[in-house]
């Protein structure tokens, strides 16, 4: 009687040696996704301790801002960028929604000033003309030491007549009529401008007007209480021996 012969079996280091390289495929196919969600982690990560603080920005009008485009400027420093324009619930105002910078957020008190940089007549002078290529972007002032966090701002229609980290004193002057001066008329002390007009208010009975004049250093150390201001602006024309002299000043000098 023959005897079947049984079919040659696999030798036993063989299947050991496939199955462990199953596992080690196994192994390899399952690091990639791992590897990726943890890089992928990681740059989420990296890029929300990278962002700082989202703020609003309340202004009339739009003009000029684009979201995804404008951006909040410090001294030609980027701060942030504008992320989202709409109009306020009452349809009167505009609301921007800036994301500022990491670097941004001890400057976001409520003595922070915001305002639009465009082309512009301000001040007797004409600025922002760079943003007619550049394109109009929100120019940031920090505040000086102090003030409580804030995320809400409402933005100037018009830059600030005066940087606030100018050294120097204001001065309150009484006068019967504001005259030719207006918001930014420069003061001369020697022909040098050595300040400007940041304001007026109107006395009680509106009888005179008090005017705030700023000086900066280190020439207010020579205002003194006989000190004495006029309205510089206009024309004189004198007639002597030396012939016709006529005296130009500004239009709106103090």
């Amino acid at each position: 009687m023959n005897e079947q012969s049984d079919p040659i079996a696999k030798p036993p280091t063989a299947a050991i040696r496939s199955s462990v390289d199953r596992r080690r495929r196994l192994s390899f196919i399952w690091a990639i996704p791992i590897v990726t969600v943890l890089v992928g982690l990681w740059l989420a990560w990296n890029t929300l301790s990278q962002r700082g603080p989202e703020i609003t920005i309340t202004f009339e009008t739009a003009e000029g801002l684009t979201a995804g485009q404008s951006h909040v400027r410090h001294k030609d420093v980027d701060m942030g960028m504008v992320t989202n324009i709409a109009l306020s619930e009452d349809l009167q105002h505009v609301l921007v929604t800036v994301r500022m910078n990491r670097e941004s957020r001890p400057f976001l008190t409520d003595r922070a000033k915001f305002w639009v940089v465009k082309p512009r007549f301000f001040a007797g002078s004409v600025t922002g003309l760079q943003t007619l290529v550049s394109g109009a972007y929100v120019e940031l002032l920090p505040s000086p030491a102090g003030g409580t966090p804030e995320r809400d701002f409402v933005g100037l229609e018009n830059p600030p007549v005066l940087q606030s980290d100018v050294p120097g004193h204001t001065f309150l002057l009484k006068a019967p009529r504001i005259g030719s001066l207006s918001l930014g008329s420069p003061v001369f002390f020697r022909d040098l401008a050595v300040g400007q007009v940041l304001g007026w208010d109107l006395d009680d009975m509106a009888k005179s007007v008090t005017i705030h004049a700023f000086v900066r250093s280190p020439f207010d150390q020579y205002v003194r209480e006989s000190t004495r201001f006029w309205n510089a602006s206009g024309a004189s024309v004198n007639f002597g021996a030396n012939g016709l002299q006529v005296e130009l000043e500004s239009l709106r000098a103090l």
